[in-house]
């Protein structure tokens, strides 16, 4: 006799799951590369390597990467001043 599966449809799974974890997580300390990428807007890829090259401080524990949330808000706010400055008109 062989056991049935169940019937992946009929799995009932909460509504609303990935926002509440993403809510979660931008309360804590810490953020991950994922989170990184979305707050600057760039890929996986490339905060990963950001991160690699040193320019994000970071801890790297067993494969997983944390990032202090006050170093991208840091981040951010300089490339937004950056920004602005860049679109200022020049005084005489």
């Amino acid at each position: 006799m062989s056991k049935r599966q169940p019937d992946r449809k009929a799995i009932k799974r909460r509504p609303g799951r990935g926002e509440a974890v993403r809510a979660k997580r931008a309360g804590a300390k810490m953020a991950t590369v994922e989170d990184l990428a979305a707050e600057l807007g760039i890929g996986r890829n490339q905060a990963y390597a950001l991160v690699q090259m040193k320019v994000v401080p970071s801890l790297r524990f067993g494969r997983r990467w944390l990032i202090p949330r006050a170093a991208i808000a840091k981040m951010v706010s300089a490339e937004g001043a950056s920004t602005a400055a860049a679109a200022a008109p020049a005084s005489a």
